[in-house]
């Protein structure tokens, strides 16, 4: 038995020696698949424009509790009049615009950010490392073209690329404990994702602010010709108590620049150094450690068919 075991240590030991003769048989061709990965790697990485982050930080706003309803609620319903309580909150609004492309094509192009995200030139603000853009220049491929030569198929088309664009550059988020909202876009230009931020909470704020005017205009014309129908004193009081309400909320819709909410900390262009990515050195370590696995299975595999071959023969 203990033979037998010394007799398999003594194999595996062999083995191993045989497996690094063999490594060490074929560095060169090794080392030589290690630098060109590695120089790839490298390429790719300056070929890379630095990703910038612009961000927005809002806390949504007070509102006034609506009083109790009691029948009115119901009576409301039957009149096609919303009165009831559930509101969206400001992230669910942005959320929801967000994912809407309809409202979306129209903010783009409004906001002047379709003609921006579709230029030839839009390149002009991107900071690469080592300051050098050359790689970036070779690889890139652009076609001279104006909004005005393009035909309705084709804009449809650079409209909807743009904004799966903008959707996956634009994040929101809520904080659950603090209810803070922040609102970032992600961009090589640091100047377009302040721009995108600032125009997106604009746009959709005031898209917010007319839907909830719009709203309340409504409940406030409902409540109006209830109070000319009745002259039960109670409910009288009940309408105009709703009616002043809603007159107050109607007021504090315009006091502030954002829709239900107040800006803590507002987008601004990020600091040329002050990159989110790509990281570079991250990304030329695991090429070295991937290619490094590749090349030595590589070898064995082919060690593994030159056997084959002389067996063969």
């Amino acid at each position: 038995m203990m033979q037998s075991e010394r007799l398999t240590h003594h194999e595996d030991e062999i083995d191993l020696r045989e497996l690094m003769r063999t490594v060490s048989k074929h560095k060169g061709k090794l080392s030589l698949f290690l630098l060109l990965a590695v120089v790839l790697s490298v390429g790719w990485g300056l070929s890379k424009p630095n990703m910038y982050r612009s961000q927005a930080v809002m806390i949504p706003q007070e509102q006034s509790k609506t009083s109790s309803l009691g029948g009115l609620g119901a009576l409301a319903g039957m009149a096609g009049v919303d009165i009831g309580g559930g509101e969206m909150s400001a992230d669910q609004g942005y959320q929801l615009y967000l994912d809407d492309y309809s409202w979306m094509r129209e903010f783009l192009v409004a906001s002047g950010l379709f003609e921006r995200l579709i230029s030839t030139d839009i390149d002009k603000n991107y900071h690469f490392a080592l300051g050098y853009d050359g790689f970036y220049r070779m690889f890139k491929v652009s076609e001279e073209r104006s909004l005005k030569e393009l035909t309705p198929q084709e804009r449809e088309k650079m409209l909807f690329n743009a904004y799966l664009s903008f959707k996956g550059k634009l994040t929101i988020s809520s904080d659950k404990k603090t209810s803070l909202i922040t609102v970032a876009y992600h961009d090589p230009d640091a100047i377009l994702a302040r721009d995108a931020v600032k125009l997106f909470l604009t746009y959709a704020s005031e898209s917010l602010r007319k839907s909830e005017l719009s709203d309340i205009d409504k409940k406030i014309r409902y409540y109006e010709e209830e109070l000319q129908k009745n002259s039960d004193l109670a409910l009288k009081t009940q309408l105009s108590q709703l009616m002043s309400g809603l007159i107050q909320k109607k007021v504090l819709a315009y006091s502030s620049e954002l829709y239900n909410v107040k800006m803590i900390t507002a987008p601004s262009i990020a600091y040329e150094r002050d990159k989110e990515g790509p990281k570079r050195g991250f990304i030329v370590v695991v090429t070295m450690l991937a290619s490094l696995v590749v090349g030595i299975f590589g070898i064995f595999l082919l060690e593994f068919f030159r056997r084959d071959d002389k067996a063969a023969v």
